[in-house]
């Protein structure tokens, strides 16, 4: 199958909602199928629902294991931000918390009471394993993981600015740059991230892959399936 095969078939509803801007989180999900039947075995993601079969003739892109992944230490951080200027002006010449690919806040979830601890949390791609969300939801096939790093990309010449990878992402790491009105993301420019190189504390650390998604509360429900329980996931899994 080709790298940047279309997920979703041309000319559906979706594509058609996306183009008039009519697309939002809500009708984004119902428009994709999504069921909760196979949310993630952590109480972190009860918010989190997974993918059913889209369609039987949408086409799921294989992607190759990331070689590394941000990995952010809550204790270390004095909440400074040079992760977030080093990164959007390395990438896009302007120093915007906006465009950064690191986007740090603090903990305030007091209401949900889940992690509400007051420290300060940076979410990064945690360029997932397959099946990518973002890749699953692109409906132009935009999203391929990097040769060299096998870190998630956004093919440029390709995407269309939807918006729609953002609304699938659990933690909204993929942002719409609105100069260019293209989707940017963590590349982890290419296996030498500019955030960690500007970080005064060691808060950030470039490091092998591992699995941060059931350590990572989300930030919106996102979809995310589970290979070992959804039956999207099941025909390859059998």
């Amino acid at each position: 199958m080709a790298e940047h095969e279309n997920l979703l078939p041309e000319g559906g509803d979706i594509v058609a909602e996306i183009q008039s801007g009519r697309l939002t989180r809500r009708n984004f999900v119902m428009s994709i199928g999504v069921t909760g039947a196979a949310v993630l075995g952590s109480s972190l993601f009860s918010g989190v629902q997974s993918l059913s079969a889209l369609t039987t003739s949408t086409k799921t892109p294989i992607f190759m294991a990331a070689k590394g992944v941000l990995l952010h230490d809550s204790n270390r951080c004095v909440a400074c931000r040079r992760c977030e200027l080093a990164c959007s002006e390395f990438n896009d010449g302007a120093a915007s918390s906006y465009l950064s690919r690191v986007k740090v806040g603090r903990n305030l979830a007091a209401a949900s009471g889940v992690n509400d601890n007051y420290k300060v949390v940076a979410d990064t791609c945690k360029q997932c394993p397959h099946p990518v969300p973002c890749a699953e939801a692109c409906p132009k096939g935009a999203i391929y993981a990097d040769a060299k790093t096998g870190a998630r990309r956004v093919d440029e010449t390709l995407c269309i600015g939807c918006d729609v990878c953002s609304k699938a992402c659990p933690w909204a790491v993929t942002t719409v740059n609105p100069t260019t009105h293209k989707a940017i993301k963590c590349y982890l420019c290419d296996g030498s991230p500019e955030c960690v190189r500007a970080c005064p504390t060691g808060a950030l650390k470039f490091v092998s892959w591992r699995d941060l998604r059931l350590s990572s509360t989300p930030v919106q429900p996102g979809i995310m399936a589970d290979p070992s329980t959804s039956s999207y996931c099941a025909p390859c899994h059998s």
